[in-house]
C-alpha cells in the first residue's frame, strides 16, 4: 500500500508538472501539437513503451498561460500485457503570467480527469514501474548539493487547488494472487501555498481480493504540510470506511476515525489528539505521543472505551447470544488505560476495566510480539461466575456422572506457543456454586508446561494452597496436583459443590499429591495416582446412624423388632482420619479411624473415580454408652465389632448391616465367654481339690 501510494502521489505530480511545464512552453514557443510524433518518440527511446497523445492540446495565453489536454496514455512494460499502464481522460492546468517576472508562480486548480493507473507485479518480482524508476548509482548521494547550498527556485509557488475526479488504480500482485482496485477516487483540495493550511475532501470505493472485500472510503482535513520544515499537521481529521466482507465480523463494518495530528519529521515525534474511533456501537477515545518516529519508534496514550453492552455488541458483530443463568449479565462494561507501544511491544497501564458490577484493575500487556509474551498484574474485586454460565440442563445436574463425561479434549499442542508470566487476585469468586476470597496466583506458561503457584485462596473458614501443573511437552498431557486444605469447613463445602444435603461436616484438614495423564477428563480419571491424607473433627457422617444400627443388631441378638428412632440420620465424631492411595483412578484406604465416646470406627475398601463406584467396608465397636444418642446401653454388644457395607454410587451410597459377619462375631463371643466361665470353674474346683489335700497332709 505504501508503494502504491508513492507511485500514485509521483504520477500525479509528474502530471502537475507536465500541465504546468507544457503551459508555460509551448504557449509562448510553438504549437504542441506539431510535435506529437516527436514526444512520443522520444518516450519510446527512454522508457521502451508507446505513449499515446489522443486528444488536442488546447493553450491559452493571457491573463494565464494554460494548457488542456485530451486522452493520453502510457504503455505497459514489456511482459505485463496490452493493458496501458497509465492514462487520463483529460487534464488542464493554468500560470497566471505576470507573478512568473518576480519568480513567483501561481497556478489555477489543477484538474485531472479520469486518471488510470494499473500497477502490477509478476511471479518472479519484477513490477511494471521498475523501468521508470532507475536506481540510483553509487555516487549519486556524493554528488548532491551540500544542504547549506540552497537549490534554485522560485521566489514563491502556489497552487489554487487540485481535482482529481473519476479515478482508477489497480494493483495487480501475480505473485501472491491477489488483486487490489481502488475506482471512483476522487480528491479536490482548497489552494496550496506553502506554510498556510488548505481543506482537503476525498472519496473513493476499494476492491479487494484477498481477503473479499468492499469498502466505501471518505477523507476530511484540514492539511498544513511544512517540507522545508519537516512539519506536517491534519486538523479536523474525519475518516470513514463503510465495508463489507466475510472475513469481517458481522459481514460488514462501519468504521469512523477523528483525530487532530501533528507531525514533526525533524524532531521525529507525533501528537495525535482528540482521537475518537466509533465502530460495531463502540466509542474509543484517546490521545497519543510518539518519539523517533521514523528509528525506534515510542508511542504513549490514554485509551477510554465509553460504557457499552456486551450483549448488543456481540449482534452487531453477527455472533450468537450467550445463555446465561442470569439474563441481566452482560449488560455494561467500560474501559480505561494507559498505553505504551513499540514496533515489539505494547503494553498497558493503570488499567480500569469494569463488566457489570465487577471491577479489574492493574497492568496487561504483550512485551515482546515475536514471542507473544504476555504478562500481567491484575486484580479483580468480586464476580459470581455462576451468573455467567450456561443455565443448567434438567437432564444433567451438577455432580452427575454425565457431567464430566462430555469434556471436551485438550490438544497438548495448544499449550506450546504459550508465553505467560503473571499475577492475578480475586477478592471474592463463586464458581460451581463453590465461594473462596482473597484469591492469589501466580501463572506461568512457557514451552508447553503451564503452572500455577503458589495458588491460596481462603475457603470456607479455612485456606487452600496448592501447587498445579499441566505440561503439554508430550503426546499426552500431563498433570500434577499438589494440595493442602487447613481449617475448611466441609459441610458447607459439599453442600454448595454438590447442591445437596451435604454428606459430611466437620473442619477438615487435607494433603493430596495426585498425578494424571491424558487427553480429557475421563482419561485422567483413568490414570490418576498418587497420594492423600485427611483428618476430620467435631464432625458428623450423613446418611448413616450408626448407633440406631447398633440397637437394630442388638435386637436381632436379642430376637426383637428393631427399634424406633427420630434420632437425625447420622454419626458423630470427634475426630475421622486416614491416608488413601490412589492407582490407575481407584482409590484405597485401609487405616480409616473414627473416634466418637461411643464408637470407634474403622474402615477399609475402595472408590473406582472413572466408574463413580464404592466398595467398603465399616467396622464400628462399642466403647461407651448410647445414651448421649436417645438409646439405652446395649451390654449384649459391648466388644462386638459391628460390620456395615458401604457401596453403590457416589450420588447415592447404600449402607447396610452386614448381619452374618455380626452374628458370627456375636457367637464367637459367646463361645469364649462360655470357655472363660468353664475355665474359671475348673479352676475354682482344682484350687478346692488343692486345699483339702493340704490340709490332710499337715493332720
Amino acid at each position: 500500500m505504501k508503494a502504491l501510494l508513492k507511485i500514485l502521489g509521483g504520477v500525479i505530480g509528474l502530471v502537475i508538472l507536465l500541465v504546468a511545464g507544457l503551459a508555460v512552453y509551448f504557449t509562448l514557443f510553438f504549437d504542441p501539437n506539431d510535435y506529437r510524433d516527436q514526444l512520443t518518440t522520444v518516450v519510446k527511446e527512454r522508457t521502451g513503451r508507446d505513449l499515446a497523445i489522443n486528444g488536442d492540446i488546447g493553450i491559452t495565453v493571457f491573463p494565464w498561460l494554460g494548457i488542456k489536454l485530451g486522452q493520453v496514455q502510457l504503455g505497459n512494460a514489456q511482459g505485463f500485457g496490452e493493458e496501458p499502464f497509465a492514462r487520463i481522460e483529460a487534464a488542464q492546468a493554468r500560470v497566471k503570467l505576470m507573478p512568473l517576472l518576480r519568480k513567483e508562480v501561481e497556478i489555477d486548480t489543477v484538474a485531472l480527469e479520469g486518471l488510470q493507473l494499473n500497477l502490477a507485479r509478476a511471479k518472479d518480482g519484477r513490477s511494471n514501474w521498475d523501468d521508470l524508476v532507475p536506481a540510483e548509482s553509487a555516487g549519486a548521494a556524493a554528488e548532491e548539493k551540500p544542504a547549506g547550498e540552497p537549490a534554485p527556485a522560485v521566489a514563491a509557488l502556489a497552487v489554487g487547488g487540485i481535482e482529481l475526479s473519476d479515478a482508477r488504480v489497480v494493483w495487480d500482485d501475480r505473485q501472491s494472487g491477489t488483486r487490489q482496485t481502488v475506482e471512483n477516487l476522487n480528491l479536490t483540495s482548497g489552494e496550496l501555498v506553502p506554510g498556510r493550511p488548505f481543506p482537503v475532501e476525498a472519496s473513493l470505493d476499494l476492491t479487494s481480493s484477498a481477503p473479499v472485500l468492499k469498502s466505501h472510503l471518505t477523507f476530511k482535513g484540514e492539511v498544513n504540510a511544512q517540507p522545508d520544515k519537516g512539519r506536517y499537521t491534519v486538523k479536523g481529521l474525519e475518516l470513514r470506511a463503510e465495508s463489507q466482507g466475510e472475513t469481517l465480523p458481522g459481514g460488514k463494518a462501519d468504521v469512523q476515525l477523528n483525530a487532530e495530528v501533528d507531525a514533526d519529521l525533524w524532531q521525529q515525534t507525533l501528537d495525535v489528539t482528540g482521537l475518537t474511533l466509533t465502530a460495531y456501537g463502540l466509542r474509543m477515545n484517546g490521545a497519543l505521543k510518539g518519539g523517533n518516529i521514523t528509528t525506534t519508534p515510542l508511542f504513549k496514550g490514554t485509551l477510554e472505551v465509553s460504557e457499552f453492552s456486551p450483549r448488543e455488541l456481540l449482534a452487531q458483530l453477527g455472533q450468537p447470544a450467550i445463555d446465561t443463568a442470569d439474563g441481566n449479565v452482560l449488560s455494561k462494561a467500560s474501559l480505561k488505560s494507559a498505553l505504551e507501544a513499540t514496533p515489539s511491544r505494547l503494553m498497558l497501564s493503570g488499567l480500569e476495566m469494569r463488566l457489570d458490577d465487577t471491577a479489574l484493575t492493574g497492568s496487561a500487556g504483550v512485551s515482546d510480539f515475536a514471542s507473544q509474551a504476555l504478562r500481567f498484574d491484575l486484580a479483580l474485586d468480586a464476580i459470581d461466575l455462576d451468573r455467567y454460565l450456561p443455565p443448567p440442563r434438567e437432564d444433567q445436574q451438577a455432580g452427575s456422572p454425565g457431567a464430566a463425561a462430555g469434556a471436551a479434549g485438550i490438544d497438548p499442542a495448544v499449550l506450546r506457543p504459550l508465553n505467560i508470566q503473571g499475577k492475578f487476585h480475586v477478592g471474592s469468586l463463586k464458581i460451581a456454586k463453590l465461594s473462596a476470597t482473597d484469591i492469589n496466583v501466580e501463572v506461568k506458561a512457557k514451552d508447553g508446561l503451564v503452572q500455577l503457584n503458589p495458588l491460596n485462596a481462603a475457603l470456607y473458614e479455612g485456606r487452600y494452597n496448592g501447587d498445579i501443573r499441566l505440561d503439554g511437552r508430550g503426546k499426552s498431557l500431563q498433570l500434577a496436583l499438589d494440595e493442602h486444605l487447613k481449617g475448611v469447613q466441609a459441610g458447607p463445602l459439599l453442600r454448595d459443590l454438590t447442591g445437596k444435603e451435604e454428606k459430611l461436616t466437620g473442619q477438615a484438614e487435607m494433603n493430596a499429591a495426585l498425578r494424571a495423564a491424558g487427553n480429557d477428563a475421563e482419561a485422567m480419571k483413568r490414570t490418576l495416582s498418587g497420594n492423600a491424607d485427611f483428618r476430620f473433627t467435631n464432625g458428623a457422617v450423613k446418611g448413616v446412624n450408626i448407633a440406631q444400627m447398633l440397637r437394630e443388631a442388638d435386637a436381632r441378638l436379642k430376637g426383637q423388632p428393631a427399634p424406633p428412632s427420630n434420632e437425625p440420620n447420622q454419626t458423630d465424631f470427634s475426630e475421622l482420619s486416614g491416608t488413601v492411595k490412589v492407582t490407575d483412578g481407584v482409590a484405597r484406604n485401609d487405616d480409616l479411624l473414627a473416634k466418637s465416646p461411643l464408637l470407634r470406627v474403622t474402615g477399609s475398601g475402595s472408590a473406582d473415580l472413572p466408574r463413580e463406584r464404592i466398595d467398603y467396608l465399616v467396622k464400628a465397636a462399642i466403647v461407651g454408652t448410647l445414651t448421649g444418642q436417645g438409646g439405652k446401653e446395649l451390654d449384649q454388644l459391648h466388644g462386638v465389632t459391628v460390620p456395615i457395607k458401604v457401596s453403590g454410587s457416589f450420588d447415592n451410597p447404600k449402607y447396610a448391616l452386614d448381619t452374618e459377619s455380626l452374628l458370627k462375631e456375636a457367637a464367637q463371643g459367646k463361645i469364649e465367654e462360655k470357655k472363660q466361665e468353664i475355665q474359671q470353674k475348673a479352676t475354682e474346683q482344682l484350687q478346692e481339690k488343692l486345699q483339702d489335700g493340704l490340709k490332710g497332709l499337715f493332720r
